[in-house]
């Protein structure tokens, strides 16, 4: 039977896969008509399984989801007493960082050769890539800070709780964090660097103010793979999986692995989170070398995180329970329980959103609309091509795709700033990161402003990429 087919549709973006063989609750599904008929019959089966999980009380699909790992890309589980590992996946906290620099607009970042020089200032103070080669002027951190770090994220390193969607997530003191020496070795070599993959930092232009930004989006780095892939084996074992399956694993909060494992997720996430503000730095200092300006971080927030929260189910019952987000971006609303006190308590928290490297990105606001989704919104644009299929399919193309990158034009704010070309520190467009991969980014975020779970406060495009190279 095809499940992709079974669903039914509540309004025009919002579907449902009724309750099915062993799932535990309906799955919810946003998706404009477009990108439903788009959907992979796999990931369709995915949330199914991810519905059918040991606790799971609420099961929600993005617009910009797609097959992934065990769960699909792109999904929300919230659980009562149990966590699925595939929840957070093996780039455990990867998120996003955006910078705004007073000041500096499309003007004065319209000529190619500066946005050039800053990629090269950046490059001499983060690692873009593994990060053992560190350059010459990227911060060193003694084994003590990084333990500081460990436990205590942002905090360890002087941020303010008001920039980050967590500052820190609690760690049983208990905790050994030496348990996984492969993970644990990773730990100093790459704080402060970027990673591989689609992390990246970017050069950003508001296409309606022509303000500049700068955006982060990075992870835990070789510290949360290595921490993930520890207990994927170990959950495996538990519950009598074989080896191949073992994405499938899922662990009771109360038990021994559980708590062990819960206590790791959270080191991997506060890393997450302070290896993001560390990376500021370097970008901040690069930006007042090249444009004589600084810049100050507007938000943090990551968007492959199991946390502890309290939501509104489909049925209008509040519930406290683990909130996996497995490519999904928390969005809380203005007036949300757990923004009391905070300063975003009358506006809701700031939902940062990448896209490709040639369509851009974007910040949205929760809506009460939110409350639907899990109070959950997209992580990016998403895939709808694997990175394989794309070097395979793309290769002809790629002379075409570099002139893209290197002749587009756009205008930006009302003066009409015109800017040629995306700077970038490849020598080729990486055709498994090129635009041409992602589904569009403005059909994604009109399925949720559309369903009144998020608006588009800014809609920024690149002008400067640097890829991790790995």
């Amino acid at each position: 039977m095809s499940l992709k087919y079974a669903v039914h549709k509540l309004t025009d973006n919002h579907y449902v896969l009724p309750r099915t063989g062993t799932m535990k609750v309906d799955a919810h599904a946003f998706f404009s008509e477009l990108l439903y008929e788009r959907t992979e019959e796999s990931m369709w089966t995915q949330i199914m399984n991810a519905a059918s999980y040991e606790g799971v009380v609420g099961a929600y699909m993005m617009p910009d989801a797609h097959a992934g790992y065990g769960v699909p890309v792109g999904c929300v589980v919230v659980t009562d007493g149990t966590i699925i590992q595939a929840g957070s996946g093996y780039d455990i906290s990867c998120g996003v960082l955006y910078m705004k620099v007073p000041g500096l607009h499309a003007e004065h970042v319209a000529d190619f050769a500066a946005r050039e020089r800053f990629i090269r200032e950046v490059e001499l103070r983060v690692a873009t890539g593994v990060g053992s080669d560190r350059p010459r002027l990227m911060p060193r951190f003694s084994h003590k800070k990084a333990e500081e770090i460990l436990r205590y994220g942002a905090k360890a390193i002087g941020v303010s709780a008001d920039l980050c969607e967590r500052q820190y997530i609690d760690v049983d003191e208990e905790t050994d964090l030496d348990l996984i020496e492969r993970a644990r070795e990773k730990v100093v070599p790459q704080l402060g660097s970027v990673g591989g993959g689609n992390h990246f930092i970017e050069m950003q232009v508001d296409r309606d103010t022509a303000e500049v930004w700068v955006m982060v989006h990075c992870g835990s780095r070789g510290y949360g793979w290595q921490t993930a892939n520890h207990f994927f084996y170990e959950g495996a074992k538990l519950r009598g999986l074989r080896r191949e399956r073992r994405e499938d694993a899922w662990l009771r909060s109360d038990e021994p692995l559980g708590k062990s494992y819960w206590a790791h997720h959270n080191s991997a996430a506060n890393y997450a989170v302070a290896n993001r503000h560390i990376i500021v730095e370097g970008v901040r200092e690069a930006l007042r070398v090249v444009f004589q300006r600084d810049a100050e971080v507007y938000y943090e927030i990551s968007h492959n995180l199991v946390q502890e929260e309290t939501i509104t189910l489909p049925d209008g019952t509040q519930k406290r329970g683990f909130v996996h987000r497995k490519g999904a971006t928390r969005a809380f609303p203005a007036g949300h329980p757990e923004l009391e006190d905070t300063v975003w308590e009358k506006t809701g928290h700031p939902c940062l959103i990448p896209g490709s490297m040639y369509h851009g990105a974007a910040i949205l606001f929760a809506g009460d609309g939110a409350r639907a989704s899990g109070y959950s919104v997209n992580h990016g644009s998403g895939r709808h091509m694997a990175r394989g299929e794309a070097k395979r399919q793309l290769s002809p193309r790629q002379a075409v795709i570099d002139a893209e990158m290197r002749d587009v034009e756009r205008v930006f704010g009302p003066d009409r700033t015109l800017i040629r070309g995306i700077a970038s520190n490849c020598k080729r467009t990486p055709l498994d990161e090129c635009g041409h991969v992602y589904k569009d980014l403005d059909e994604v975020l009109g399925v949720l402003e559309a369903e009144g779970i998020a608006r588009v406060a800014h809609r920024l495009y690149p002008v400067a990429n640097m890829k991790g190279m790995d």
